[in-house]
């Protein structure tokens, strides 16, 4: 897959031919975005975990309950972020299609 190619220059596919500046923007603004997006999910799911797990030793009183708590929490968290992030790659990969449907590629 070309996102993962170090040098944006080029086509991976085609080393010759040249990709056109709007698709290395958008190359490179999708890679700027969904880093920012993973750090978010992971500063979200550290936060959720501990509320979680706090609250529980807050009600019970006991290690148990709290790990047992915040690994539910960081459990359903990052299942949503998992959902979530194929939802963004779907919506991205149609943006790119679109894109290089109007590059003519």
């Amino acid at each position: 897959m070309f996102l993962l190619h170090a040098d944006f220059g080029t086509d991976p596919v085609n080393q010759d031919a040249p990709m056109p500046p709007e698709l290395n923007f958008h190359i490179a603004e999708l890679a700027v975005k969904t880093r920012a997006r993973n750090r978010e999910d992971l500063w979200n799911t550290a936060i959720m975990t501990v509320i979680a797990a706090g609250l529980a030793y807050w009600a019970y009183r006991t290690v148990a309950h709290a790990a047992l708590f915040g690994f539910m929490a960081f459990v359903v968290v990052a299942m949503g972020n998992r959902i979530s992030g194929e939802l963004y790659r779907w919506r991205t990969k149609i943006e790119a299609s679109k894109l290089m449907d109007k590059l003519g590629m």
